[in-house]
C-alpha cells in the first residue's frame, strides 16, 4: 500500500512540475515575461496532477492484466487526462476554442506533458528495476 501511494504521489508532483515547466517556458516565449500565474491556476495545474494521480489507481491494481488491457487502460487514462485538462483550461480562459491555434498550441502542451511524464517515469522505473536486478544477482 505505501509503495502505490508514493507512485500516486510521485505522479502528482512530476505532472504537477512538468506543466509548470512547460506553461512557464510557453507563457515566455509566445506571451511575454510579465505573464504570472493566479492562485486559481496554481489550484487548478495542482488539480489536474490529482486527476492525473487518482485516474491512475486502475493501473496499481493486484490483478495481472493482458498487455491489450493494459494498452486500453493508457488510451483511457490519456483521454480522461486531455478531457480533464481541457474541460480545466476552458473554464479558466486559458484558452478559447475561437482560436483554432490556441486550442491546438493548448493540445500540443498536454500531450507534450503527457509523454514526458510517461518517458520520465518509465526510465526512472526502468533504472530501478535494472539496480534491483543487479542487487538480485550480487546475492546469488
Amino acid at each position: 500500500m505505501k509503495e502505490k501511494i508514493n507512485i500516486l504521489i510521485n505522479i502528482f508532483t512530476r505532472v504537477v512540475t512538468t506543466i509548470f515547466l512547460f506553461a512557464s517556458v510557453y507563457e515566455a516565449l509566445f506571451v511575454g515575461l510579465g505573464v504570472t500565474f493566479t492562485v486559481i491556476d496554481v489550484w487548478a495545474i495542482m488539480f489536474i496532477g490529482l486527476i492525473c494521480a487518482v485516474c491512475y489507481l486502475p493501473m496499481l491494481s493486484d490483478k495481472v492484466y493482458s498487455k491489450g488491457i493494459m494498452i486500453l487502460l493508457q488510451i483511457v487514462y490519456a483521454v480522461i487526462i486531455n478531457a480533464v485538462t481541457l474541460a480545466t483550461g476552458f473554464l479558466l480562459h486559458w484558452f478559447n476554442f475561437k482560436k483554432p491555434v490556441a486550442v491546438l498550441s493548448f493540445e500540443l502542451i498536454i500531450i507534450f506533458v503527457y509523454v514526458t511524464v510517461m518517458v520520465f517515469s518509465y526510465k526512472i522505473d526502468s533504472d530501478s528495476a535494472k539496480e534491483m536486478n543487479k542487487k538480485l544477482k550480487e546475492r546469488q
